[in-house]
């Protein structure tokens, strides 16, 4: 299946088991906390979630074998390393699509993660023009955090900069879909540009 697949240059890595609901349905994912970052494809079945994570992951102490994982997998449904509640992490296509330009902190955060923090947004000269109308401070203009600040803008009494943030965040609604691994843009579809 094309969910067993590794992410390109995301294989060996260190990491744990995440879960979250996309429309009812719960997928799993291997994240390598020191990097941020998600490392895998997302995963709808438990048991392949634990045999992906035994042939393409590892912990600190080295490989596990299926059980080892299946613990993590299972303990997946209630603990969370990135998000402290699950509503947090549950989704679905009607919100995402309506709050597309307006996403919440916490769906920046899993976007940046199953991208990698891919910087090379920021590089666009139009990316910079934005940020500089919207007022994010130079040392800020190239930090995923500085999203959270464009959000807020695109709600601002100034037409200027309301405009700027929502040009920048249509940039990165398109850039981040772009730029996601495996099948994560299936599974994320309603965050498709229109």
């Amino acid at each position: 299946m094309a969910d067993d697949i590794p992410i390109e240059d995301r294989e060996g890595r260190v990491g744990g088991i995440e879960s979250m609901v996309v429309d009812g349905r719960r997928w799993f994912f291997g994240f390598d906390y020191s990097m941020d970052t998600a490392v895998s494809p997302l995963i709808d079945d438990p048991a392949r979630m634990a045999r992906f994570a035994s042939e393409h992951m590892l912990q600190m102490d080295g490989a596990h074998d299926v059980a080892y994982w299946r613990d993590l997998v299972d303990s997946s449904f209630e603990l969370s390393g990135i998000v402290g509640e699950d509503e947090d992490r549950t989704y679905d296509s009607e919100t995402l699509a309506a709050e597309r330009l307006t996403p919440g902190t916490q769906l920046i955060y899993l976007m940046g993660a199953a991208t990698a923090w891919d910087d090379s947004f920021f590089a666009d000269d139009t990316v910079q023009a934005a940020l500089v109308t919207i007022g994010v401070p130079e040392p800020e203009r190239d930090e995923w955090d500085c999203l959270d600040r464009c959000v807020a803008a695109t709600r601002s009494p100034d037409a200027e900069v309301s405009r700027a943030a929502k040009h920048l965040m249509t940039s990165y609604q398109r850039f981040v879909f772009g730029n996601l691994p495996a099948n994560w843009p299936e599974v994320f579809a309603a965050l498709r540009p229109s």
